[in-house]
């Protein structure tokens, strides 16, 4: 990256600092959007079958419900169900009805499906870790709560 906002997307003026900073916010989403979306693209994933893969292997080796995942998805617009079965069709998550209780599913993480997400885990970290040290890190995190 390195520009400003100002130089990336032609405006050197704003109607308030707020504003500018608003822009920022969604043109630097975007930017790690589709960074993101490259690394995953070669899986056939999307960022949103990322986030459930890393929400079960944070429960690994136990399984999670379909309830705790939608829970903590940070996109929960998507349908959840379609985005398991692929994940499941792919050979990555693994779909079991509970015995206590034929209502309730429990999605767990195959091997393959560990190794995949560790294996993302490590190239998405790797462009994540070059601009900021981590005391920036930290106050960018709490900027971002505050701004919510």
């Amino acid at each position: 990256m390195g520009n400003t906002i100002q130089e990336l997307i032609k405006q050197s003026k704003f109607e308030s600092p707020q504003q500018m900073a608003y822009i920022n916010l969604y043109y630097t989403y975007y930017y790690f959007h589709d960074l993101h979306c490259s690394i995953l693209k070669p899986f056939d994933l999307l960022p949103q079958h990322f986030n459930i893969l890393k929400i079960v292997k944070g429960r690994h080796p136990e399984a999670v419900t379909p309830g705790h995942i939608l829970e903590v998805m940070l996109d929960k617009k998507r349908d959840l169900t379609r985005l398991v079965d692929k994940l499941v069709t792919m050979g990555h998550l693994r779909r079991c009805q509970s015995a206590d209780n034929k209502r309730f599913v429990h999605i767990s993480l195959t091997q393959s499906g560990y190794d995949l997400t560790v294996q993302l885990e490590s190239e998405l970290r790797n462009f994540i870790q070059h601009n900021l040290n981590d005391e920036e890190s930290l106050q960018l995190s709490a900027l971002l709560d505050k701004m919510r």
